[in-house]
């Protein structure tokens, strides 16, 4: 009896396309949980540095702003090689930025202005004669002692009378108090007073201002808005009137070539 002939190995059945499956390996799951982890951190690191730069764009109001980049002395008239430009935040302060630079340049520093200083419109002035108007005007300066005058103080504006007993006479009797001249402050620097007014003025002020040097037994008046020359005259008058003879016999100097002072 002969044998059956060997049947080949039954092979598995095949399964249909549509129920096939992938099979996972073993850690598979675990990349690719770690890769989402990983893409969401780096979304969520990205996202917070951009609202972090956000935040601080609406925020920060740093400016680019003037100062000096030199030291710059009282009167020196200011270019733009004069400035520096640095970034910071001033608050309230009213600095000048860059592109109003044209509000100081050609002016003069109304003091001295040390390098890196922020600068302010306030420190600056226009400089006399730099107008039309003033074409045929000149800029003194007068020195007055302001510890003459009331408080100690002298203040652009004022109107100050100028008394004092000035040279004696030929028999040396002591001269009267008297007027020796009327002058409107027109820009005060400590003890230094500036004028911009014409030849004539200008030799008027010098005279006064160098009688009141000399004289002996000064007195510097601020004089009221409704004060004018001549009550300010009478009052002198009266009081030469009320001393001895000796004294009031002589003349009273209502300050001739002081700056005339318009009745107020």
């Amino acid at each position: 009896m002969t044998n059956p002939p060997p049947t080949q190995r039954e092979r598995a059945p095949v399964t249909p396309q549509a129920q096939r499956r992938r099979v996972a390996l073993p850690g598979a799951q675990q990349k690719q949980r770690r890769s989402g982890l990983l893409l969401a951190g780096l979304v969520l690191v990205l996202g917070a540095g951009f609202g972090f730069w956000f935040i601080l764009q609406s925020i920060d109001q740093r400016a680019e702003y003037l100062i000096a980049a030199r030291t710059i002395e009282r009167w020196e008239v200011v270019g733009a090689g004069d400035f520096a430009v640095v970034e910071a935040h001033v608050g309230e302060a009213s600095a000048l930025t860059v592109d109003q630079s044209g509000a100081v340049l050609g002016k003069w520093a109304s003091g001295r202005i040390p390098a890196g200083t922020i600068i302010t419109a306030g420190l600056f002035e226009t400089p006399p004669l730099s107008g039309s108007d003033e074409s045929d005007r000149v800029l003194i300066q007068v020195s007055l002692p302001s510890g003459d005058a009331p408080f100690g103080t002298l203040d652009t504006g004022d109107t100050v009378a100028l008394l004092g007993r000035e040279a004696p006479g030929p028999e040396g009797e002591l001269g009267a108090l008297a007027l020796i001249g009327v002058l409107r402050l027109e820009f005060v620097q400590d003890d230094d007073v500036y004028y911009v007014v014409t030849p004539e003025e200008a030799l008027d002020i010098k005279s006064s201002v160098d009688r009141y040097t000399a004289a002996t037994d000064r007195t510097m008046l601020k004089l009221g808005f409704d004060l004018t020359i001549e009550e300010l005259v009478d009052a002198l008058e009266g009081h030469a009137a009320s001393v001895p003879s000796a004294i009031s016999d002589t003349s009273l100097d209502t300050g001739a070539g002081a700056e005339p002072v318009e009745d107020q």
